[in-house]
């Protein structure tokens, strides 16, 4: 009886927080603007740093990176279809601001990151007027199927990021 008691305590404690699975296993978010008083969605490849911070790479010339030089309150939406169900699939928009990355250093850190979540942006990533740009979160709702909807703090995700 002990080992099963072992064995539950395991699995439960090696199952990741669906909330992590989700932005882990889902690169395409819908990365929303201002644009003259008006939502303006676009769809981004985006990652996530250490501390679970959503990060994007955009070139100077798109409009969402026109629109975040006007004003930097943004959303990025995560979500994962449920084909079954689509009022059931999985949703969780990160909200805050976002700011240019300047270090030079973090940059290597976001790059080499951003490589191995995004591969394909190696055939972008040294065009001059891309850049990465970081989500301060404020917010975070979450939305786990039809009827499991939340909304969660800074530290909450924090602490569940951390214990990922």
């Amino acid at each position: 009886m002990i080992q099963y008691i072992a064995a539950m305590m395991f699995c439960v404690a090696a199952t990741p927080d669906p909330v992590v699975s989700l932005v882990q296993e889902v690169k395409l978010a819908t990365f929303c603007t201002d644009h003259n008083g008006y939502p303006f969605g676009s769809l981004i490849g985006y990652s996530l740093d250490n501390q679970g911070r959503p990060y994007i790479f955009v070139s100077d010339l798109a409009e969402h990176t026109r629109n975040i030089k006007k004003n930097n309150k943004v959303s990025l939406v995560v979500f994962k279809e449920d084909k079954d169900d689509l009022f059931n699939s999985q949703r969780l928009t990160f909200v805050g601001k976002i700011t240019q990355v300047t270090d030079e250093k973090e940059i290597e850190i976001l790059r080499k990151d951003y490589l191995e979540r995004l591969p394909t942006a190696e055939q972008f990533i040294d065009i001059e007027d891309f850049h990465f740009y970081r989500l301060e979160i404020e917010k975070i709702h979450r939305i786990g199927g039809f009827g499991d909807i939340e909304w969660k703090t800074v530290d909450e995700w924090k602490e569940v990021w951390r214990k990922r």
